[in-house]
């Protein structure tokens, strides 16, 4: 699905938007890595620039002011290109924003847009300013006005709807926008339409981070795919393909991974990609993968999306552990050999979380 959305986590702003264009396409990099060896010794020989049908809808324009859009690729050149411009003069205000995207109206005319620009800090603490262009707004009981737009519009407010994601203040931004993505990804698996299948969909966000006062790109999630049976817990299995979304920079970082049965319970890595996407007003070229250290499959949040079989229909479930410091899900790539582990806390409370929904 195509979406743009801007909402307030406990006062911090959160804005997300798909990374899929629905015609266009824009220069990428892809880089077919090594099944077994070092990664980092082959990034710079053999990435190959290539037609990507992604791209960032949500830009970090300057460390007030950040932008996410939905709409022709040309015209929203166009206007993060003047914002981008704006966002170089010192005190710019909503005022000139307007003013900016008013004296390019007839060029963007089929262009939405939403955005926050930051005011003064105060500590940590940084008044957000809110601004749309095309995009009306939306109340939601517990989250109060969202401004949403793209044809996934109707269902992420039917989303959003759903659940108190606020949690009554006890899950940070962060938290919350990493539940909401693994959400949205959960409906494009329900299709069969995942970033993975590289014609479906995938999310990205950004938040103010309340620590640094600054905005942050939500990063380091982990994707992973899930099958069992109703009633059945040793049924539970992860399918073979998962992937990660990171940053370098303020680049998107891709790094997917997929495997195949050699033997009962047994896998080997059939394929292993990294995908580098810019930030639209931005190049490959721009960026000396060189000075690219690398990313492996580490996580800040990993989203786990399980498909039930029940005996007349199936069911999707979402289960999202955000222990930063105790993973319980690792796949490294050694000199000579991959090694896939799955603690069985992971793996109880995935059937924990299923049974909660019989």
């Amino acid at each position: 699905m195509t979406l743009i959305a801007q909402l307030s986590i406990n006062g911090a702003p959160l804005l997300i938007g798909d990374v899929l264009l629905s015609s266009e396409r824009r220069t990428g990099l892809k880089v077919t890595l090594p099944l077994v060896g070092n990664i980092n010794e082959v990034l710079a020989r053999n990435g190959q620039p290539f037609e990507v049908a992604f791209a960032q809808k949500v830009n970090v324009l300057s460390d007030r002011l950040v932008v996410a859009w939905s709409g022709p690729m040309i015209e929203a050149e166009r206007a993060l290109g003047a914002l981008s411009q704006l966002s170089n003069h010192p005190n710019h205000d909503l005022n000139d924003i307007g003013s900016e995207l008013t004296a390019i109206h007839d060029q963007i005319a089929h262009l939405q847009l939403v955005g926050t620009l930051l005011g003064d800090a105060q500590g940590t603490m940084r008044a957000a300013h809110c601004f749309t262009l095309g995009v009306k707004p939306t109340t939601i009981p517990s989250l109060g006005t969202v401004f949403v737009a793209g044809k996934g519009r109707d269902a992420f407010l039917t989303l959003l709807g759903k659940s108190n994601w606020t949690n009554s203040g006890t899950g940070n931004e962060f938290q919350i926008a990493h539940v909401l993505l693994g959400a949205l990804t959960n409906e494009e698996y329900r299709t069969g339409r995942t970033i993975l299948n590289k014609w479906g969909g995938g999310f990205e966000a950004v938040t103010c981070s309340q620590l640094t006062g600054h905005f942050e790109k939500v990063s380091d999630i982990l994707h992973t795919f899930w099958k069992m049976r109703e009633h059945d817990a040793t049924s539970l299995a992860l399918t073979p393909m998962f992937y990660k979304t990171t940053y370098w920079r303020d680049a998107l970082i891709i790094r997917s991974a997929r495997l195949e049965e050699a033997s009962t319970d047994t896998y080997q890595l059939s394929s292993n990609d990294l995908v580098l996407i810019p930030p639209l007003l931005k190049q490959v070229g721009d960026y000396d993968i060189n000075e690219f250290a690398g990313t492996d499959f580490s996580y800040r949040a990993i989203c786990c999306h399980i498909i039930t079989e029940k005996s007349d229909n199936r069911d999707l479930i979402l289960f999202v552990e955000q222990r930063e410091h105790l993973r319980h899900f690792t796949f490294e790539l050694e000199a000579s050999s991959g090694r896939l582990h799955i603690s069985s806390n992971l793996t109880n409370a995935i059937i924990d979380e299923a049974r909660t929904r019989q």
